[in-house]
């Protein structure tokens, strides 16, 4: 009889087996799960639908702007977003180079200020542009001088107001209002190390010259709006455009400046030859007077025409529209 067991000493035995079996279970599923770190220091307050919704925001205005200045300037200014990540305001201020072209923004309603970057390379290119220069980068980096930094408001920075208010029309009506300009980036003092910044890098290429302009959006600024902005622009492809902003823009396409010129022919001549030349001097081309010429708009062949004469005036008229790939051929 001593032999067979009670319940209670089988109920014992059966825990008392299976105890270090359910330890292990345990142990081999905590270690299959991962383990992600998180930074309490470096909070990510932007989410995905946030940083969509300000690339598409800073595409438009990079098209826009792009446009604008190239009229200005008269030669092709390419702007378009390279990418948008998420720092600490002392982080952004730290990777930036010493002097800049700090310009601050004033965003009303909203309480805060915003940050637009040019390196000193860019401002310079677009400055010298705009006096009637080729462009030309100085011979050493240095802050802008007082003259320059009025023509380089007037010129470049008063312009961002008005579009970067249309760009974020479709999230909330906002004024852009230039605050200042800083050339240390040390100076700034628009949020705290800690605070959490998106920050929008485009690129920026103007003939020769490659950079990147930066925009810091601190999320400070930007928290009463970020409801809005993963909503808006959802079905915007699905809205009706508007036909008095039709007109406007056809308005601005027809009235920009756009150089014509015409190209009576071309030859290859030795460097003795050009140095030989004088008045009255004769270079044969290689096109004869019967042939058709090509009259370019900017960089592109757009029409041939036939040469003649208009009272005491030199033109030409059009006898066909280039159709072929970038407007080369007939």
């Amino acid at each position: 009889m001593h032999d067979i067991l009670s319940q209670e000493e089988i109920d014992l035995l059966i825990q008392a087996a299976t105890a270090p079996k359910m330890d292990q279970d345990v142990e081999l599923i905590m270690d299959a799960t991962p383990s992600q770190t998180y930074d309490f220091s470096k909070p990510n307050k932007f989410t995905k639908d946030h940083i969509r919704g300000l690339q598409r925001i800073h595409e438009q205005f990079c098209r826009t702007y792009a446009g604008l200045m190239s009229a200005k300037l008269r030669a092709r200014l390419e702007l378009s977003v390279s990418s948008i990540t998420q720092l600490t305001f002392g982080d952004y201020v730290r990777s930036l180079p010493n002097p800049s072209v700090l310009s601050m923004f004033e965003v009303s309603p909203l309480q805060g200020t915003i940050v637009i970057q040019f390196t000193p390379e860019i401002a310079f290119v677009l400055h010298d542009r705009l006096c009637g220069g080729p462009g030309r980068l100085p011979e050493r980096t240095r802050s802008l001088t007082d003259i320059e930094i009025a023509v380089f408001r007037k010129q470049v920075l008063h312009a961002i107001n008005n579009l970067l208010a249309d760009a974020w029309t479709d999230v909330q009506p906002l004024q852009f209002n230039l605050a200042g300009i800083e050339n240390n980036p040390q100076f700034l003092q628009i949020a705290s190390d800690r605070d959490v910044v998106a920050l929008v890098t485009l690129s920026f290429k103007l003939n020769e010259l490659q950079d990147m302009v930066t925009i810091c959006l601190p999320y400070r600024t930007l928290e009463p709006v970020m409801g809005s902005l993963t909503q808006a622009r959802m079905f915007e492809s699905l809205q009706a455009p508007d036909p008095a902003q039709i007109e406007r823009l056809k308005a601005k396409v027809r009235s920009a400046v756009v150089p014509v010129e015409v190209e009576l022919g071309s030859a290859v001549v030795t460097v003795q030859d050009l140095l030989d030349l004088d008045v009255g001097d004769v270079i044969v081309l290689d096109r004869t007077r019967n042939e058709t010429i090509d009259v370019r708009i900017g960089s592109l062949n757009k029409f041939k025409a036939t040469p003649g004469r208009i009272g005491d005036k030199f033109g030409v008229v059009i006898t066909a529209v280039c159709q072929g790939q970038g407007g080369e051929g007939e």
